[in-house]
């Protein structure tokens, strides 16, 4: 085997040692209730969970599906937190992080490392990030698109043959579902918003538009994001011994010392696609 033979080799062992090692010093984390309204169907390990404010559940392998009319404001044991609207379906398929002692401010920095997969079947999701640390991986599926957050207010609507992604503050890349292995992806920033939709009669490639947010719509999601801010400071994490079963996240719903204010995003401060 020649240099470049042996290289390549090498640098895929390393990935999968990279890959193995992560999993092995990696929890399963957890979704806290922050926020609860209407009818809201929590499904985790084949079981319908009834949903309290307050409740700290499992959260790989989850899904939650809201009725019209309903919402649920969920906050991620790594201290992100996702708006989810009505009449959508979300699905959790893996959120993994590294233990992190108590102490922590997660409504500003990620405690430690986290691998985040989750798929949107329909309707909208708001997700609100804190300062994400080094290492960490946050993508969002739909069936258009793959949605790589790196923050930190992100909009993700799935219609019927259509994903659109908004970027309110922070920047994320987005990648066709039908694009060719190793594409590199559109990298979205504050204000830009990008519609994949699937072409006339299902032939041929899907066709994406950039273009700027509506400033109504800006204003709309305002709330949510507030919404999701306030969630980010009622409950801190922390990861306790667990015995035979290893560490274990642990969730404490806190009064915050000074309320969050209200947020508002002024149009004018946002950088518009073209």
């Amino acid at each position: 085997m020649n240099k470049i033979g042996r290289f390549i080799v090498f640098s895929a062992l390393c990935c999968v040692v990279s890959v193995s090692a992560f999993a092995q010093q990696s929890i399963p984390g957890k979704v806290f209730v922050a926020e609860l309204a209407g009818t809201v169907t929590f499904i985790v390990d084949g079981k319908v969970v009834e949903l309290k404010k307050g409740l700290a559940l499992p959260a790989p392998g989850a899904r939650i599906e809201t009725a019209a009319g309903a919402h649920v404001v969920l906050v991620y044991s790594n201290g992100t937190s996702i708006y989810i609207d009505e009449k959508t379906i979300v699905e959790i398929r893996e959120f993994v992080q590294r233990p992190f002692p108590a102490g922590i401010d997660t409504s500003e920095i990620e405690p430690s490392v986290s691998s985040t997969v989750g798929y949107i079947r329909q309707g909208r999701i708001i997700i609100t990030t804190n300062q994400l640390v080094t290492g960490t991986s946050m993508v969002y599926l739909t069936p258009e698109c793959q949605v790589k957050v790196r923050g930190k207010d992100v909009v993700i609507e799935v219609l019927e043959h259509q994903t659109r992604v908004g970027v309110i503050r922070g920047d994320v890349t987005v990648t066709p579902s039908d694009a060719p292995a190793g594409a590199a992806g559109l990298v979205l920033h504050d204000g830009q918003m990008v519609i994949i939709s699937e072409p006339a009669g299902g032939v041929g490639a899907r066709t994406v538009r950039l273009e700027a947010l509506d400033a109504n719509l800006i204003n709309a999601l305002a709330a949510l994001i507030a919404a999701n801010e306030r969630a980010q400071r009622i409950v801190v994490f922390e990861s306790v011994p667990g015995g035979a079963g290893g560490p274990q996240i642990q969730a404490k719903e806190v009064v915050p010392a000074d309320l969050p204010v209200q947020l508002t995003v002024s149009p004018s401060s946002l950088r518009t696609g073209s």
